[in-house]
């Protein structure tokens, strides 16, 4: 029996009995059965496709939406701006209603960047989160982590006063090669009660291309940046070796070109004051200008701990450390003291200062701030250098102007007078012989006032008392 024929006797097998006895009614009903059958599994079959189309398409737009953040972060060049993409790609591509990226350095939260909260909202919280409890576990395991409700897992610890309630959560590492830059905190999934993963997929791509891009706009930043304190050092060392008094106009040059460049609070430079022990500010800017001309004790200070280990000296609250409370000016955040040493001399030390509330200075403040005072002592030096030159060209022309009057115009004036007194001693008329010696006398009192003109130029060059000028 064939194949089709033995399938066909087993489906009409199961159908039930004609009730009319016809042979051909038993064969309607079942051709009939199985036509509807057909048309439920291709019903069954349609929805199946077009629910996977719709997949197929979601899944093609996110993808384009993943892709259209790559070009995004490709393009920024701007940190900052870079960081502000991150948050919202992050948001969109995930459907998240909340969205934050946390940086970290040395194992701890440094800066939280946030969306999703209004002015109102963040207003009303008030405080930055610190780095415990869920976003604290991230920080210690930089690992996805996927939540359908933050309040059930163990590291939280709640909201803050005022913290709009979130339910679901993910949390993806950002790296950096093998360094973790930093979090990217997702929260309160739009239309679903968690996240999928799906969602863990997508932002873990984001967070690697991420961590590319902003490693790429930190060395430009900090390309940049190098740049900038370059030109800063070239135009401080040609308006201060470019003046007339260098070595005065040097400390406010310095002052300036830092406060410039660093966007500080305040800037100024301390040196060894008169008395011993003593510092003086000798040139300020912002909150330090009202402390030029002051005296500090440098016991004690982080002049003497930057002097003493030629390194950058950091205070994250000058207001509460011992070495520099009672001498910080108000309105003074975080400070380093750098001391600006050379090879040949310490000059002194340029604080520079924050404002209160501002992070601690990075490792790449430091190391241009070092190197500018650095530079700047070397300015300093060769500005003095500068004016001892031009005092020993000044002193060296007096002395040659010295010599001169000394062998060619007194000996001129001397010869002049001993040929007077010839000339008077041979004279017979009285009259004439009083009018000569009076010339003579002359002449005495303008070798008198030559002799003293030489002695205030060049004294060393000055003849003994009584001398007489070579003839």
């Amino acid at each position: 029996m064939p194949y089709g024929k033995r399938n066909h006797d087993r489906v009409a097998v199961d159908l039930p009995e004609p009730t009319n006895g016809h042979a051909g009614g038993s064969q309607a009903l079942s051709t009939g059965h199985f036509a509807g059958v057909a048309r439920l599994e291709l019903d069954d079959l349609l929805g199946q496709l077009i629910a996977r189309a719709t997949d197929v398409q979601g899944t093609q737009g996110r993808l384009r939406g993943l892709l259209h953040a790559y070009m995004h972060l490709a393009r920024a060049v701007d940190l900052e701006e870079l960081l502000t993409h991150i948050l919202e790609a992050a948001r969109t591509l995930v459907g998240a209603g909340y969205a934050a990226l946390g940086v970290v350095e040395d194992g701890r939260l440094v800066r939280f960047l946030h969306l999703g909260m209004d002015a109102e909202t963040v207003s009303a919280v008030g405080v930055h989160p610190e780095g415990k409890g869920l976003l604290g576990r991230l920080i210690d395991y930089p690992e996805a982590l996927r939540l359908r409700n933050i309040t059930e897992h163990f590291s939280s610890i709640g909201f803050p006063e005022n913290h709009p309630q979130m339910q679901s959560f993910l949390g993806v590492p950002i790296r950096i090669g093998s360094r973790v830059f930093g979090n990217l905190y997702l929260a309160d999934k739009s239309g679903a009660a968690e996240f999928s993963s799906d969602d863990e997929e997508l932002a873990t791509a984001l967070a690697a291309a991420a961590g590319i891009a902003i490693d790429n706009a930190a060395l430009l930043q900090e390309s940049r940046r190098r740049q900038q304190w370059q030109t800063a050092m070239m135009t401080l060392s040609t308006a201060v070796l470019g003046d007339d008094d260098p070595a005065e106009f040097a400390l406010p040059q310095i002052v300036a070109h830092a406060a410039a460049m660093s966007s500080a609070a305040g800037v100024c430079i301390g040196i060894p004051a008169e008395e011993p022990g003593q510092l003086l500010v000798a040139a300020g800017m912002g909150v330090y200008t009202d402390r030029i001309g002051t005296r500090f004790p440098i016991e004690g200070s982080i002049y003497a701990d930057a002097l003493t280990g030629r390194h950058p000296v950091v205070v994250d609250d000058p207001s509460a450390d011992p070495r520099t409370a009672g001498r910080a000016p108000e309105g003074a955040g975080p400070t380093v003291a750098l001391p600006m040493c050379s090879e040949a001399a310490v000059t002194g030390v340029l604080f520079v200062c924050g404002k209160p509330g501002d992070p601690t200075f990075e490792l790449l403040d430091l190391e241009l701030f070092a190197g500018y005072a650095s530079h700047a002592a070397l300015v300093l030096q060769l500005a003095h250098a500068h004016q001892d030159s031009a005092r020993l060209r000044s002193t060296n022309d007096r002395a040659q102007i010295a010599r001169d009057l000394h062998f060619h115009v007194i000996h001129r004036v001397s010869r002049l007078g001993m040929d007077l007194q010839g000339i008077a001693a041979r004279t017979k008329d009285g009259t004439v012989t009083a009018a000569i010696m009076a010339r003579i006398d002359d002449t005495d009192e303008i070798i008198r006032e030559l002799r003293a003109a030489i002695f205030t130029l060049h004294p060393d060059d000055t003849p003994p008392p009584g001398a007489t000028p070579a003839a």
